[in-house]
Protein backbone atom coordinates (compact mmCIF):
# COMPACT_ATOMS: atom_id res chain seq x y z
CA UNK A 1 0.00 0.00 0.00
CA UNK A 2 0.85 3.51 -1.09
CA UNK A 3 1.57 5.88 2.24
CA UNK A 4 1.10 9.36 1.15
CA UNK A 5 0.88 11.27 4.81
CA UNK A 6 4.59 12.89 5.67
CA UNK A 7 6.03 14.39 8.93
CA UNK A 8 9.41 15.94 8.52
CA UNK A 9 10.88 16.91 11.88
CA UNK A 10 13.60 19.43 12.95
CA UNK A 11 14.99 22.56 11.51
CA UNK A 12 13.21 25.99 9.69
CA UNK A 13 14.21 29.57 9.68
CA UNK A 14 14.67 32.20 7.49
CA UNK A 15 17.53 31.97 4.94
CA UNK A 16 18.87 35.76 3.76
CA UNK A 17 20.54 34.90 0.32
CA UNK A 18 23.06 36.71 -1.29
CA UNK A 19 24.38 36.22 -5.36
CA UNK A 20 27.77 37.33 -5.01
CA UNK A 21 31.20 36.56 -7.06
CA UNK A 22 33.28 36.87 -3.86
CA UNK A 23 33.21 36.69 -0.51
CA UNK A 24 34.30 39.48 1.56
CA UNK A 25 37.50 38.91 3.50
CA UNK A 26 37.20 40.43 7.06
CA UNK A 27 36.84 44.09 8.00
CA UNK A 28 35.35 44.31 4.52
CA UNK A 29 31.98 45.09 2.46
CA UNK A 30 30.70 43.35 -0.93
CA UNK A 31 27.52 44.61 -2.58
CA UNK A 32 25.15 43.17 -4.43
CA UNK A 33 21.84 43.72 -6.36
CA UNK A 34 21.10 40.39 -6.53
CA UNK A 35 19.47 38.75 -3.04
CA UNK A 36 16.17 37.41 -2.15
CA UNK A 37 14.83 35.78 1.38
CA UNK A 38 13.28 32.14 1.57
CA UNK A 39 12.28 29.82 3.90
CA UNK A 40 15.22 27.35 5.10
CA UNK A 41 15.81 24.75 7.35
CA UNK A 42 16.28 20.77 5.82
CA UNK A 43 13.21 19.66 7.40
CA UNK A 44 11.18 22.54 6.48
CA UNK A 45 12.71 22.11 2.47
CA UNK A 46 12.61 18.12 2.52
CA UNK A 47 8.60 19.01 3.49
CA UNK A 48 7.61 22.00 1.10
CA UNK A 49 9.48 19.51 -1.40
CA UNK A 50 7.20 16.87 -0.96
CA UNK A 51 4.07 18.62 -1.10
CA UNK A 52 5.72 20.42 -4.36
CA UNK A 53 5.63 17.36 -5.95
CA UNK A 54 2.21 16.06 -4.86
CA UNK A 55 2.38 14.91 -1.21
CA UNK A 56 0.96 15.54 2.35
CA UNK A 57 3.33 17.25 4.48
CA UNK A 58 3.21 17.75 7.64
CA UNK A 59 6.28 19.99 9.49
CA UNK A 60 6.92 19.53 13.37
CA UNK A 61 9.86 22.42 14.29
CA UNK A 62 10.12 25.26 16.84
CA UNK A 63 10.02 28.61 14.89
CA UNK A 64 8.01 30.86 17.66
CA UNK A 65 5.86 34.04 17.63
CA UNK A 66 7.94 36.75 16.57
CA UNK A 67 7.69 38.86 13.50
CA UNK A 68 9.97 36.90 11.31
CA UNK A 69 8.61 33.87 12.93
CA UNK A 70 5.31 34.23 11.64
CA UNK A 71 6.23 34.71 8.49
CA UNK A 72 7.98 32.20 7.71
CA UNK A 73 5.05 29.62 9.15
CA UNK A 74 2.92 31.41 7.20
CA UNK A 75 5.23 31.07 3.87
CA UNK A 76 5.55 27.45 4.82
CA UNK A 77 1.30 27.12 5.33
CA UNK A 78 0.15 29.64 2.40
CA UNK A 79 2.49 29.10 0.19
CA UNK A 80 3.18 25.60 0.23
CA UNK A 81 0.24 23.84 1.78
CA UNK A 82 2.61 22.15 4.50
CA UNK A 83 0.78 21.93 7.22
CA UNK A 84 2.79 23.66 10.48
CA UNK A 85 2.60 22.10 14.29
CA UNK A 86 5.34 24.64 16.28
CA UNK A 87 6.14 23.54 19.58
CA UNK A 88 7.31 26.99 20.43
CA UNK A 89 4.25 28.66 19.89
CA UNK A 90 3.95 31.13 22.56
CA UNK A 91 7.62 32.16 22.95
CA UNK A 92 9.01 35.40 21.40
CA UNK A 93 11.99 34.34 20.14
CA UNK A 94 13.73 34.53 17.08
CA UNK A 95 13.25 31.70 15.05
CA UNK A 96 16.84 30.29 13.37
CA UNK A 97 18.10 32.42 10.71
CA UNK A 98 20.74 32.22 8.29
CA UNK A 99 22.83 34.58 5.91
CA UNK A 100 24.11 32.85 2.65
CA UNK A 101 26.52 33.84 -0.05
CA UNK A 102 26.09 32.08 -3.53
CA UNK A 103 28.87 31.95 -5.58
CA UNK A 104 27.44 33.05 -9.27
CA UNK A 105 30.22 31.53 -10.28
CA UNK A 106 29.82 28.07 -9.66
CA UNK A 107 26.65 27.65 -7.32
CA UNK A 108 28.29 26.74 -3.87
CA UNK A 109 27.32 28.43 -1.00
CA UNK A 110 29.30 29.99 1.95
CA UNK A 111 26.16 29.93 4.81
CA UNK A 112 26.60 31.91 8.74
CA UNK A 113 23.36 30.20 10.74
CA UNK A 114 21.99 31.67 13.36
CA UNK A 115 20.51 28.60 15.82
CA UNK A 116 18.29 29.37 18.48
CA UNK A 117 17.90 27.54 21.33
CA UNK A 118 13.97 26.76 22.11
CA UNK A 119 12.42 25.85 25.52
CA UNK A 120 9.97 23.70 23.87
CA UNK A 121 8.18 20.27 24.60
CA UNK A 122 6.43 17.67 21.90
CA UNK A 123 2.70 19.43 22.05
CA UNK A 124 -0.23 17.12 21.30
CA UNK A 125 -0.53 18.13 17.57
CA UNK A 126 3.17 17.01 17.13
CA UNK A 127 2.45 13.55 18.87
CA UNK A 128 -0.79 12.51 17.05
CA UNK A 129 0.54 13.36 13.71
CA UNK A 130 3.77 11.15 14.03
CA UNK A 131 1.13 8.34 15.21
CA UNK A 132 -0.58 8.69 12.16
CA UNK A 133 1.81 9.34 9.85
CA UNK A 134 2.64 7.04 6.72
CA UNK A 135 6.27 7.82 7.31
CA UNK A 136 8.33 10.25 9.19
CA UNK A 137 11.80 12.16 8.25
CA UNK A 138 13.89 13.99 11.07
CA UNK A 139 16.93 16.00 10.16
CA UNK A 140 18.46 15.25 13.39
CA UNK A 141 17.94 19.09 14.73
CA UNK A 142 16.08 20.21 17.73
CA UNK A 143 17.31 17.24 19.44
CA UNK A 144 15.21 17.17 22.74
CA UNK A 145 11.82 17.11 20.38
CA UNK A 146 13.03 14.91 17.67
CA UNK A 147 14.49 12.36 20.30
CA UNK A 148 11.08 12.07 21.41
CA UNK A 149 9.04 11.69 18.79
CA UNK A 150 11.82 9.22 16.86
CA UNK A 151 11.30 7.08 19.77
CA UNK A 152 6.79 7.42 19.43
CA UNK A 153 7.50 6.72 15.33
CA UNK A 154 9.37 3.71 16.17
CA UNK A 155 6.93 2.43 18.85
CA UNK A 156 4.23 3.15 16.47
CA UNK A 157 6.07 0.98 13.85
CA UNK A 158 6.33 4.12 11.54
CA UNK A 159 8.97 4.25 8.65
CA UNK A 160 11.69 6.11 9.61
CA UNK A 161 14.04 8.21 7.11
CA UNK A 162 16.88 10.17 8.51
CA UNK A 163 18.85 13.10 6.75
CA UNK A 164 22.10 12.97 8.19
CA UNK A 165 24.23 16.02 6.64
CA UNK A 166 27.08 15.81 9.95
CA UNK A 167 27.54 13.60 12.58
CA UNK A 168 26.28 14.25 16.10
CA UNK A 169 27.00 13.43 19.43
CA UNK A 170 22.92 11.45 19.08
CA UNK A 171 24.11 10.15 15.46
CA UNK A 172 24.13 6.82 17.22
CA UNK A 173 20.64 6.76 18.76
CA UNK A 174 19.07 8.19 15.69
CA UNK A 175 20.41 5.62 13.25
CA UNK A 176 19.58 2.60 15.77
CA UNK A 177 15.74 3.08 15.63
CA UNK A 178 15.56 4.14 11.70
CA UNK A 179 14.08 2.54 9.01
CA UNK A 180 16.58 4.20 6.08
CA UNK A 181 19.13 6.83 5.64
CA UNK A 182 20.40 9.21 3.74
CA UNK A 183 23.73 10.90 4.83
CA UNK A 184 26.25 13.49 3.55
CA UNK A 185 29.64 12.46 2.75
CA UNK A 186 30.76 14.98 5.05
CA UNK A 187 28.97 13.33 7.88
CA UNK A 188 32.03 11.19 9.21
CA UNK A 189 31.33 8.57 12.33
CA UNK A 190 33.96 8.19 14.82
CA UNK A 191 36.92 6.15 13.66
CA UNK A 192 35.96 3.06 15.76
CA UNK A 193 32.64 3.29 13.45
CA UNK A 194 34.85 2.68 10.08
CA UNK A 195 32.85 4.12 7.51
CA UNK A 196 29.60 6.03 7.20
CA UNK A 197 27.78 2.90 5.77
CA UNK A 198 29.61 0.29 8.12
CA UNK A 199 28.62 2.23 11.14
CA UNK A 200 24.99 2.31 9.86
CA UNK A 201 25.23 -1.33 9.17
CA UNK A 202 26.62 -1.76 12.70
CA UNK A 203 23.72 -0.14 13.95
CA UNK A 204 21.17 -1.81 12.12
CA UNK A 205 20.25 -0.31 8.84
CA UNK A 206 19.70 -2.41 5.74
CA UNK A 207 18.98 1.04 3.53
CA UNK A 208 21.61 3.80 3.58
CA UNK A 209 22.80 6.25 1.04
CA UNK A 210 25.33 8.51 0.92
CA UNK A 211 25.33 11.53 -1.00
CA UNK A 212 28.25 13.70 -2.30
CA UNK A 213 27.13 16.69 -4.62
CA UNK A 214 27.45 15.87 -8.39
CA UNK A 215 29.21 13.22 -7.44
CA UNK A 216 28.20 9.11 -7.53
CA UNK A 217 25.59 8.29 -4.69
CA UNK A 218 27.10 5.40 -2.97
CA UNK A 219 24.28 2.96 -1.80
CA UNK A 220 23.79 -0.43 0.16
CA UNK A 221 20.19 -2.19 0.81
CA UNK A 222 20.97 -5.98 2.59
CA UNK A 223 23.78 -7.33 0.26
CA UNK A 224 23.58 -5.63 -2.35
CA UNK A 225 25.24 -2.19 -3.13
CA UNK A 226 26.25 -0.10 -6.00
CA UNK A 227 26.11 3.65 -6.93
CA UNK A 228 24.23 6.28 -9.33
CA UNK A 229 25.52 8.90 -10.96
CA UNK A 230 23.26 11.95 -10.71
CA UNK A 231 22.69 13.98 -13.84
CA UNK A 232 25.03 16.53 -15.44
CA UNK A 233 23.73 19.81 -14.63
CA UNK A 234 24.98 23.44 -14.76
CA UNK A 235 24.69 24.48 -11.54
CA UNK A 236 23.55 28.06 -10.88
CA UNK A 237 22.64 27.81 -6.84
CA UNK A 238 23.35 24.20 -4.61
CA UNK A 239 21.25 25.84 -1.91
CA UNK A 240 18.77 23.53 -0.41
CA UNK A 241 20.03 20.56 -2.98
CA UNK A 242 20.30 18.09 -0.24
CA UNK A 243 17.07 19.00 1.25
CA UNK A 244 15.25 18.16 -2.26
CA UNK A 245 16.86 15.29 -2.46
CA UNK A 246 15.53 14.34 0.77
CA UNK A 247 11.52 15.84 -0.03
CA UNK A 248 11.59 13.79 -3.26
CA UNK A 249 13.34 10.62 -1.98
CA UNK A 250 10.30 10.65 0.38
CA UNK A 251 8.24 11.35 -2.60
CA UNK A 252 9.38 8.27 -4.62
CA UNK A 253 9.41 5.99 -1.94
CA UNK A 254 6.29 6.91 0.26
CA UNK A 255 3.89 8.81 -2.17
CA UNK A 256 4.62 6.58 -5.57
CA UNK A 257 5.69 3.39 -3.72
CA UNK A 258 9.20 2.73 -5.53
CA UNK A 259 11.52 0.61 -4.73
CA UNK A 260 14.73 2.21 -2.16
CA UNK A 261 16.99 2.14 -5.40
CA UNK A 262 14.58 3.64 -7.64
CA UNK A 263 13.44 6.34 -5.22
CA UNK A 264 17.25 7.65 -4.77
CA UNK A 265 17.58 7.53 -8.53
CA UNK A 266 14.48 9.82 -9.07
CA UNK A 267 15.23 11.94 -6.40
CA UNK A 268 18.52 12.61 -7.67
CA UNK A 269 16.54 13.52 -11.18
CA UNK A 270 14.80 16.68 -9.24
CA UNK A 271 17.51 17.34 -7.09
CA UNK A 272 19.93 17.98 -10.37
CA UNK A 273 16.87 20.30 -11.75
CA UNK A 274 16.92 22.30 -8.81
CA UNK A 275 20.05 23.37 -8.72
CA UNK A 276 19.60 25.08 -12.33
CA UNK A 277 17.79 27.83 -10.82
CA UNK A 278 18.36 30.15 -8.27
CA UNK A 279 16.17 29.33 -5.33
CA UNK A 280 16.24 26.57 -2.93
CA UNK A 281 12.89 25.27 -4.59
CA UNK A 282 12.71 26.41 -8.56
CA UNK A 283 13.02 23.45 -10.69
CA UNK A 284 10.80 21.33 -8.62
CA UNK A 285 7.29 20.48 -9.47
CA UNK A 286 7.24 22.96 -11.87
CA UNK A 287 8.09 26.13 -9.67
CA UNK A 288 11.01 27.14 -12.64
Amino acid sequence: MTMTSGVFVGMAGLDLVYMQDLVPAENQKSKTNHYATHVGGPAANAAITYALLGGSATLVTCVGDSFIGQMVKNSIAMDYGVRVLDCATGQEVLPCISSISVNIANGSRTIWSGQQVYDAQVSPEASEAVESAGFCLFDGGLTEISKALLLMANENARDIVLDMGSWKPDSGFFLSLASEVIASAACIPPPAYGSFIEAAQKLGLSRIAVTNGEHPIQWREDDQAGEITPPLTEAKDTLGAGDVYHGAYCYYRYHEGLPFVEALAGAADVAARSVAYYGPREGVGGQA
